[in-house]
């Protein structure tokens, strides 16, 4: 990047700045919330630390302060949003687009230049009111945050900024009016909102080395989604669209063309309600042509699928590989002292058989069905959090997942038990195919979030959307799922009757 493409870049920056400095519409209602919100939030955290201190809980008290502190950075960033919003779609509303449009700038130049303009204003609102809270803290003689917690909330508040400034400024880019613009900024608040209640829910557990963890996710996101803005910003494209229109024949013809490869529906479908299809096509040859049609299908298009997504596969891998080996030493190295007595060991042993089996021995408590959905329930929320959050959402999940599995081998070896046993009897004879299923869930999660943010003039978002989310399907349907009912199987079948055994006869080794 030369000097000249950031002044450039810096050219924009300036011009739209001067605009919003001028429009008192914009001035008015960003000093009058500087002003009174840390006040409001000085007086609601006196008030709540006043409270919980009458019931002793003085680490509440402590944890109030920074939640306060990253709300009255958040709300000054809210009302900034329409800024931003009407960033492209405003100006082309207006006609003040075209001579901007016209200019020898590239599209970059315009787009980064919108993005610093609409980042600056708002965080350093936040900042002004963040200043004004800490500075109201000290006159009211309430407990400070520690140095490392006002690193973490100016962080949040920084990146959550940006995330927010730069989600606006990509559905401003695609969006044909103000109106449109202003009624899908709903969706940046609330999963925003959303953000922030799991980060507040951190800060009163006092997680603070996840609460890192979460500041790295959502600045990740925000990298990913100013990528999405400059891979799929173009001014023709700004100029040329005039209409929204929801074609929902449209989508649902790309879509399946995206998963079959073909625009034909299957021939046993098309012979359920098709007379002419019927009296050329008997049911015997229909079902014989749709099953050399899934052949055909697993052929042409899930395997190479997966054959483009091995570099996401193996970075999936490494990070489960990463996350069973760092929770088994956490918890190994925590809980070392915590080992049990061999009563305990016993105890603990007949708690885990009697969830298992019943008091008669003869049935399972464990319901294959009631395994599979729930495994299905948590494979749809790695692929709903990857849409959001160009796959960082879904890898989080599944990192937690499979940390969720060291966490458990660490954890056995307080009552006594091998690791390594448990992991053979207790994990992988379903484990071997529940959790390639995962990893092959994960993966496309994650290859989709990649595809999504690269270039490819030829395609909108929306296109790449769905021939992603094809893809993703591709993987669960055609892999992932089945997978996952032969795991469950195995799993309410199989492995407590391997693990009982086990457990019995460390029970009869230890007494």
């Amino acid at each position: 990047m030369k000097r000249e493409d950031l002044r450039l870049a810096w050219l924009v920056a300036r011009r739209e700045l001067v605009d919003q400095m001028r429009d008192w519409r914009i001035l008015v209602p960003m000093i009058i919330l500087i002003l009174f919100f840390p006040y409001l939030m000085n007086f609601a955290a006196f008030q709540s630390v006043a409270f919980v201190n009458q019931y002793g809980a003085d680490m509440v008290a402590e944890r109030i302060v920074p939640f306060f502190l990253m709300v009255v950075g958040f709300f000054p960033v809210t009302v900034s949003l329409i800024v931003a919003l009407e960033a492209f779609v405003g100006e082309k509303e207006r006609g003040t687009i075209e001579p901007m449009l016209s200019s020898p700038l590239a599209d970059w130049h315009m787009y980064v230049g919108k993005l610093i303009a609409g980042s600056l204003v708002p965080l350093a609102a936040s900042y002004i009111s963040m200043g004004l809270y800490l500075v109201g803290l000290i006159f009211q003689s309430m407990p400070f945050p520690p140095l490392d917690v006002l690193v973490q909330m100016l962080l949040l508040t920084a990146v959550q900024a940006v995330l927010m400034v730069s989600a606006a400024i990509v559905i401003s880019t695609q969006a044909t009016s103000v109106r449109a613009a202003n009624l899908l900024a709903s969706f940046i608040v609330i999963p925003v909102g959303l953000l922030i209640q799991g980060e507040s829910a951190l800060i009163f557990w006092g997680t603070n080395e996840i609460l890192w963890l979460a500041i790295l996710g959502v600045m990740l996101v925000t990298v990913l989604l100013v990528r999405l803005g400059l891979a799929h910003f173009q001014r023709e494209a700004l100029i040329g669209r005039e209409i929204d229109m929801l074609n929902l024949r449209w989508m649902a013809a790309s879509f399946w063309e995206a998963f079959s490869g073909t625009n034909q529906a299957p021939l046993a479908l098309r012979w359920l309600f098709s007379r002419q299809v019927r009296q050329e096509n008997s049911a015997a040859l229909a079902l014989g042509a749709d099953l050399r049609g899934i052949a055909a299908w697993y052929s042409g298009q899930v395997f190479p699928l997966l054959k483009r997504m091995r570099i996401a596969t193996t970075v999936t891998l490494v990070v489960g590989v990463l996350a069973i080996g760092a929770a088994f030493l956490y918890v190994n190295s925590n809980l070392q002292s915590a080992s049990l007595s061999a009563e305990k060991t016993q105890e603990v042993a007949l708690q885990i058989r009697g969830l298992l089996l019943d008091e008669e021995q003869s049935s399972l408590n464990i319901s294959s069905s009631w395994l599979f959905f729930n495994n299905l329930r948590a494979e749809l929320m790695i692929l709903l959090l990857g849409m959001v959050s160009f796959g960082v959402g879904g890898i989080m999940v599944y990192g937690l997942n499979f940390a969720l599995v060291g966490g458990v081998l660490g954890a056995v070896e307080m009552v006594g038990l091998s690791a390594l046993d448990v992991l053979l009897v207790g994990i992988l004879p379903h484990g071997i195919f529940e959790l390639p299923s995962i990893i092959l869930v994960s993966a496309a999660s994650l290859y989709m979030g990649v595809r999504t943010v690269t270039p490819n003039p030829s395609e909108s978002i929306g296109q790449v959307f769905i021939q992603t989310l094809a893809d993703w399907m591709k993987i669960a349907i055609g892999l992932a799922f089945p997978l996952l009912l032969i795991a469950a199987l195995v799993e309410a079948n199989i492995t407590p009757i391997l693990l009982y055994n086990f457990l019995e006869q460390s029970f009869l080794a230890g007494s």
